[in-house]
């Protein structure tokens, strides 16, 4: 059975969940999950539009942006520049460049500071390691 709340009891790393070999489970298949049934020791490198709007409208990455917002908050005080500054580093180890933190700052202060964590998570430069 997939899935459907994530309460801290729960939070594991994927290798440790039961697969169950005859249901699907949608989120995977947007990832090209292979087939639990078959074994295949390779599986080929697949990047799709759906696996982004996947991870842009699910339940799990909202929740855990919703996370990182209050982290980030505690950690850096209600300035939206140190905010951003702060979600920069623990993301990227990195500061942001002023055009970023402009535009981040701007959603932050429109649509609050939520929505720039899933922006951070849904980045290429979060998403692969370099």
């Amino acid at each position: 059975m997939p899935k459907e709340t994530f309460e801290e009891n729960g939070w594991r790393r994927m290798i440790y969940a039961h697969k169950v070999r005859m249901i699907s489970v949608d989120i995977f298949g947007a990832f090209d999950c292979p087939d639990a049934g078959q074994m295949k020791p390779n599986r080929p490198r697949s990047i799709t539009p759906v696996q982004s709007l996947s991870l842009l409208n699910s339940p799990f990455l909202n929740r855990q942006s919703t996370f990182f917002a209050e982290r980030i908050r505690r950690e850096a005080g209600e300035d939206k520049d140190e905010q951003i500054n702060r979600a920069f580093t623990i993301a990227f180890a990195r500061q942001a460049s002023p055009a970023e933190r402009n535009r981040l700052v701007a959603l932050a202060e429109d649509h609050g500071l939520e929505q720039v964590c899933r922006v951070l998570f849904n980045s290429s430069e979060f998403a692969f390691l370099q």
